[in-house]
């Protein structure tokens, strides 16, 4: 056992959590490379996806491991940096998406509040549409925020296909069912395949397995610390 929960070191490690289970491990590893083939998307294209997500779930892993595979696959530091902004600004606008359902709530309580009429589900899909409308309580905040967005999500280093799947990916990566619309539909506008969209969230699935694999490192030396065996 070590003294913190993350080491560089445990990344080299990653096929040892086949232990418990060794067929599925097997069936896992044989997934996630086929992900990362060529494809419809490129390796490189599937490499920055994958970054991106690494950021939005927040593994240390998958970050290293995706910085390197960027790096090699042909991706420079200023392609890599919009991927993590459209990761943020992903992150971000599912925050004020939600924050819908605070302003209907909050105006269902407060007699006189500006608000949509309630409806029965959480996910609505007249929420995307009415986003803009979170501004009338914190308008200078609002503009600040859109602004952000949309210059992360303008063609500079990534044009905007390359970047709608990166968003894409990541929306599926934190279950957000307004961001999956909003990056669904800007993709189907531009003409992009449905084959490609699903290899980006394929890439999503496969980092989110990884990362919950990879962090059985922790369990794995939990296991062999209560055995006496030295991790």
């Amino acid at each position: 056992m070590h003294d913190s929960y993350f080491h560089r070191r445990h990344l080299g490690a990653f096929s040892s959590i086949g232990r418990g289970s060794p067929p599925l491990a097997e069936r896992f590893f044989t997934y996630y490379g086929a992900v990362f083939a060529d494809g419809a998307l490129s390796v490189r294209e599937k490499d920055l996806i994958a970054l991106a997500v690494a950021h939005v779930v927040q593994c240390p892993y998958c970050i290293d491991a995706y910085t390197k595979g960027s790096l090699e696959a042909g991706a420079d530091l200023d392609q890599m940096t919009e991927a993590v902004h459209v990761a943020a600004a992903v992150r971000a606008g599912s925050t004020l998406m939600y924050g819908m359902q605070m302003r209907t709530q909050a105006g269902q309580m407060q007699m006189g509040a500006p608000a949509p009429a309630p409806v029965d589900a959480y996910f609505d899909r007249g929420q995307v549409d009415a986003l803009t409308a979170l501004g009338d309580g914190a308008r200078a905040l609002a503009e600040r925020q859109r602004a952000w967005d949309e210059s992360v999500f303008a063609d500079a280093a990534l044009d905007t296909r390359e970047k709608g799947l990166i968003a894409l990916a990541c929306a599926h990566a934190i279950q957000c069912p307004y961001s999956i619309d909003r990056a669904a539909r800007s993709l189907k506008s531009q003409g992009v395949s449905l084959e490609e969209m699903t290899e980006a969230v394929h890439v999503a699935t496969a980092i989110r397995g990884g990362a919950s694999l990879v962090h059985g490192i922790q369990m794995l030396e939990n296991v062999d610390s209560q055995d006496g065996v030295s991790a």
